[in-house]
Parts: C-alpha cells; sequence; structure tokens
C-alpha cells in the first residue's frame, strides 16, 4: 500500500500553513531572478544614452579648447598681455634740416615732459598745491590728471617740453605718482627764418607743410619701445621679460637754399610790403641752370616755433600754393614762341595803335598815344598790350596754347611741394573769340610764382627749363652726405632764340618799362607786369599785382630773381617790384662773387647779327 499522506495542519482561522525552510528558501530567489530579469532588458538603452551624452560633453568641451587654445589663441594671449603688459614708447630724434652751407634751420632738443600715475598719487589736492606754481598752472587745472580722468587711469600728461630749470624744481619735490620722461621738441633757431619753406612740428609730433612735410619719410625716424610685465597694481613682476627696442633718428637734409640769402631776401620783401603799403608780396632767386632755391620768400610769415600765434594766412606758401594773372610779365612767352616758330624776328615791326579790338573785347594799352610802328623788341621793352596781340595773332592759337604748356604752365613744376598749384589754363578747345587776344598779355591765365621763375629760367638757361629744386643733400646713417638727384629738363627753345630773347628783356632794363631794375657794373634782363586781380565774380576790378621777374648778369646769368607785390601803391610793377628786385639781385650778386661784367665787343658782334636779320613789317 502506498505510504499515507501526512495530515494537513490547519492554522486557526483557515490559514494554510507556511511553505517547509527548504521551499521558502528555494522560493525567494526564484521571486528575485524574475525580478532581475526585468533589469537585466532595460540596461543596455541607459549605458547608450549614458555613453552618447558623456561623448558629447567631452567633445563640446574639446572643441571649446580648440576654439580657445588653437582658433582664438593669439585674442586671448593679447587680452592676457593688455592685462600684464606696459609698452612704453621712446620717440626718436627728428633729422635736423640744415641750409646749403649746413647752416641748422630745424633741429630737435630733448625737454622733459611730466606726467601722473594716478595709482600712486597719494594726495592729489596737496601734489597740486606744491606742483601748479612751478608749472604756471593753478591746483584746480592739475587735481583732475593727478586723481585721474577715469577709473583705472595709469597715464595722464601734466605738462609737456618744459624747460630744464622747471624739470629740476619738480624733481626736487620728489611727489610720488610723478613722473618725467625726455621728449625730443622741434625747435627752429631763425625764428620766421624760411618759415614757409621748413613748415613745422606740433607737440604731438604730427607735421604740418613745408620740408617738414614733404620729407617726412627720412626726417621722422623710428620709434624705440619698451615691453615690461607688471601686475594690476602697476608693480614689475619678478623675472618677468623685459625688450627694449632703441629709437632710431631720423636723417638729416640739406637744402639748396641759403640762410644769408633768405634772411636778406626776407628783410627787403618786408620792407618793400611796408614801403608799397602793400597787401602781400613773395621773391625767389634761384639758379638757372640748375633750379637750386636759393631763397624763397612771402610776407606775411610766422613764426614756427610758434605756429599757433599765426593764422592761416600767414602760414601760406604763396609762391607755390597761390595763383595770380602775371600780365605783361608774360609776354616772353608769346615773344619767343613766335621767334622761336619763325613768324617774327625781333626787329620785324608791327603798325600799333593805342587800341584794338579782338572779338567783341577793345583792349588798350597802358597809356594812350597816336599809333606808332614798333619792332617787337620795341614792343616787349614799352609793354605794349596792342603790339604783343599783333604778335600773337600772327603765332595763332594753337602754338601759342603749346608754348603755353612747354613754358611748364598749366602743371605743376616737380618741385612735389604740399599743396603745390598747377595754375589755372585754359583748355585749347575751350577758347572763346577774346582768348586769342588775353592770354599773349598774361590775362585769362593764373600762374604760380615758382612757374614763372622757371620760365624765365628758361631764356636765361639758353632755352632749357629745368625743374625747380628744394634739397640739396641727405646725410647717411654714417655721417656721409648724398647729393640728392639732378634736376629734370626739358628744351623749349633754341639757344638762338633765348639769346635773342635775352637782348630783349636787357633793353626793357636799358631804356624800357624796368629802368629801376638797373644795377651798376651788371648788365640786367627782365620784365616788368602790372595786372589787374580778377574779381570772384568775373571781370576785373581796381587792384593790382606788380611784378618784375629777371636774371643777371645779362650775358652770363647766375641768378634768376622774382618779385610779386599784392596790391602795391603806386600800382606800377616798374616802380615798385623792380627797385625791389635791383636790391635783392645786387646783395645776391656780390654775396655770391660775381663781378661785375661787361663785353663790349661780343655785344656789338650780336646786335650786328641781329640787324642782318630779315624785318618784315605787319599792319
Amino acid at each position: 500500500m502506498p505510504p499515507k499522506k501526512p495530515p494537513v495542519r490547519r492554522r486557526p482561522n483557515g490559514a494554510r500553513p507556511t511553505a517547509s525552510r527548504g521551499r521558502a528558501l528555494r522560493a525567494v530567489p526564484q521571486k528575485k531572478r524574475r525580478r532581475g530579469a526585468t533589469k537585466k532588458s532595460s540596461s543596455p538603452g541607459r549605458l547608450i544614452f549614458t555613453f552618447f551624452s558623456l561623448s558629447l560633453l567631452f567633445l563640446l568641451m574639446g572643441g571649446r579648447l580648440f576654439q580657445l587654445q588653437i582658433l582664438q589663441a593669439s585674442k586671448y594671449s593679447a587680452y592676457a598681455a593688455d592685462q600684464r603688459e606696459r609698452d612704453v614708447t621712446f620717440p626718436a630724434r627728428r633729422g635736423a634740416i640744415f641750409d646749403r652751407q649746413g647752416e641748422p634751420l630745424a633741429i630737435s632738443v630733448d625737454l622733459n615732459t611730466i606726467f601722473a600715475d594716478p595709482a600712486h598719487v597719494e594726495n592729489a589736492p596737496l601734489a597740486a598745491k606744491k606742483l601748479a606754481p612751478l608749472l604756471g598752472l593753478t591746483p584746480e587745472e592739475i587735481v583732475p590728471q593727478l586723481e585721474g580722468t577715469f577709473p583705472g587711469d595709469r597715464f595722464e600728461y601734466i605738462a609737456r617740453q618744459v624747460l630744464p630749470k622747471v624739470a629740476r624744481k619738480v624733481e626736487a619735490l620728489a611727489l610720488p605718482g610723478i613722473y618725467m620722461q625726455t621728449e625730443p621738441k622741434r625747435y627752429y633757431p631763425g625764428g620766421r627764418l624760411a618759415s614757409h619753406l621748413l613748415g613745422f612740428v606740433n607737440i604731438d609730433g604730427s607735421v604740418r607743410a613745408g620740408t617738414e612735410r614733404q620729407y617726412e619719410g627720412l626726417l621722422e625716424g623710428s620709434a624705440g619701445r619698451m615691453t615690461l610685465e607688471q601686475d594690476p597694481q602697476g608693480r614689475p613682476l619678478p623675472q618677468a621679460e623685459f625688450t627694449y627696442e632703441a629709437p632710431k633718428p631720423g636723417r638729416s637734409l640739406f637744402l639748396t637754399i641759403d640762410k644769408e640769402l633768405q634772411y636778406f631776401t626776407e628783410l627787403t620783401l618786408s620792407d618793400a610790403v611796408k614801403k608799397y603799403s602793400a597787401d602781400a608780396g613773395t621773391a625767389i632767386i634761384l639758379r638757372p641752370q640748375t633750379g637750386e632755391i636759393l631763397a624763397l620768400a612771402n610776407v606775411p610769415d610766422f613764426d614756427p616755433n610758434h605756429p599757433g600765434d599765426s593764422g592761416q594766412d600767414a602760414q601760406r606758401n604763396r609762391a607755390i600754393t597761390d595763383v595770380y594773372e602775371p600780365g605783361s610779365a608774360f609776354k616772353i612767352v608769346t615773344a619767343a614762341a613766335a621767334i622761336e616758330e619763325g613768324v617774327v624776328t625781333p626787329r620785324t615791326k608791327f603798325s600799333v595803335p593805342d587800341s584794338f579790338q579782338v572779338s567783341d573785347r577793345i583792349f588798350h594799352d597802358s597809356h594812350p598815344h597816336p599809333t606808332e610802328t614798333m619792332s617787337v623788341a620795341e614792343i616787349i621793352e614799352q609793354s605794349s598790350n596792342v603790339g604783343t596781340i599783333k604778335v600773337g595773332l600772327e603765332l595763332g592759337a594753337d602754338r601759342i596754347d603749346r608754348y603755353v604748356d612747354r613754358f611748364g604752365f598749366g602743371s605743376s613744376t616737380g618741385l612735389d611741394f604740399p599743396s603745390e598749384s598747377a595754375g589755372i589754363v585754359l583748355p585749347r578747345e575751350d577758347w572763346t573769340g577774346p582768348t586769342i587776344a588775353t592770354v599773349p598779355i598774361g590775362q585769362g591765365i593764373a600762374v604760380t610764382p615758382i612757374q614763372m621763375a622757371a620760365a624765365y629760367g628758361v631764356i636765361a638757361n639758353d632755352g632749357v627749363w629745368v625743374e625747380p629744386k628744394l634739397l640739396h643733400s641727405t646725410m647717411t646713417g654714417g655721417g656721409e652726405t648724398k647729393p640728392s638727384a639732378a634736376a629734370g629738363t626739358r628744351r623749349v627753345v633754341s639757344v638762338s632764340t633765348a639769346q635773342k630773347m635775352a637782348r630783349i628783356l636787357t633793353g626793357v632794363v636799358d631804356e624800357g618799362t624796368g629802368i629801376a631794375a638797373q644795377i651798376p657794373g651788371h648788365k640786367v634782363a627782365g620784365k616788368t607786369g602790372t595786372a589787374q586781380k580778377p574779381l570772384p565774380t568775373g571781370g576785373y576790378g581796381d587792384s593790382y599785382t606788380g611784378s618784375f621777374a629777371g636774371f643777371a648778369p645779362a650775358d652770363d646769368p647766375q641768378i634768376v630773381v622774382l618779385v610779386i607785390l599784392d596790391e602795391p601803391n603806386p600800382i606800377w610793377g616798374g616802380s615798385t617790384a623792380a627797385p625791389t628786385f635791383k636790391t635783392i639781385t645786387e646783395y645776391a650778386l656780390r654775396y655770391l662773387g660775381v663781378s661785375p661784367t661787361g663785353n663790349a665787343e661780343k655785344a656789338a658782334k650780336e646786335i650786328e647779327a641781329e640787324k642782318a636779320e630779315e624785318t618784315p613789317t605787319f599792319d
């Protein structure tokens, strides 16, 4: 018989009996495995999510590091450098400017500039009270700089380029936060001498006009620099990097002008402006063979040491930037062109009334006179407008226009001076009926004084135009001088034409309108000019420009001299500019060692050769 099953024990209240201990131990793990099976089924997704999240995070961090350390490294390196580095600049000593003889015209001297570091100033009001009397200031003017104009300000100018005795007194105060540094100051030993040629340099080193500006690249040099590292309080960091680059001085220049001639020319011109009650004046001396400008003066002038004391009108270099109608002084272009083209000779005669109509305008000579028969030489000697117009009509508009260009009018001279004007020349296609008459007598055309001086240089230099020149030489780093390039040249008229014109211009001074320009012991060639000044609204008013241009000695020209007076009294160039020309030229010839000359035999042969030429007569 099979064994009987043990009876089932009933628990009170009908509860089933608990399983045996062994079954309970087996049952519990079985239940946990079922729960564990559920966790195991969701684990890979969470791991993958965690992995990609961390990977993305590291990728973003790596990208940011790449951006900061590679792509923007220089930017943040600069930020860091700005916080810890301080640059101190040392201005370079500017090159000096000398005249052709080595006399100084512009030099740089070292002066002290006083500045404050507000972070180190201990008591701004007290420091201002001690400092102000030495600098000629009030404490109230200094306190803002000592305290700093904005938070974190570390540098404030107190006074710039003070005298050495003032700097010593400031240094003796030993005020915390007050420092000094050397700063070069431009100084012009001659004061007003050659001010328009030199220009000037401001206190901050910026150049204004003149040679200072024209040759800035040579004169300025290279500034020095010191870089040091410091903490936010301005204290140097120990074992920090320190770099220093010494300033390189600029090169010195030698100009073509002569200091003595420049001084005498300025003095004489100033006297003439006062004597003839002129508004302004200009005078130029140049060598016709080389184009070298020996003197160039303007009145009014200014002191480049104190440019703020003068206005723009006084600082303007009228000889190069201003234009004027030359009037009769321009007639050499018409006469030279007509002789060069074979249209006339100096002895060709014209019937010259005192008035003459061209197109819708009537032109007059300066003084009424009956109809005369005048040679070309006499027309120029007596400065006849009507006679010159008739010469111009024979020459023709096209050839007049061509020679205006050949003589250098309508374009800059090549001097390359700041703000040099090219003048005003009417293009040939814009000529109207009266233009054929106005241009030959120097009306309706505007020129600069330097252009006119160069044009007279053509006659003095056997027909060759020479580019005006101001730079004589430069000084190399080794202290040697290097000559500047030779001036550009071009032939305008033949030697024969130039010599004939020189004889005509000699007659102007000997017995024509330029008698006041005669110099004892020297033959002088030249031409007067008296021109009405055009009105801004058109036409002409009652104001005039008087001028005289010429050269000496006439038979061996050494210098060309031009004098222009703006609105002189009397108005005539022969009465005002001519005697001024004489004074300047006579002194210049003596200063340059030009002996009195005269060759009667040579002059007689030239006159006989001139008489042998054909002498046609024009109505």
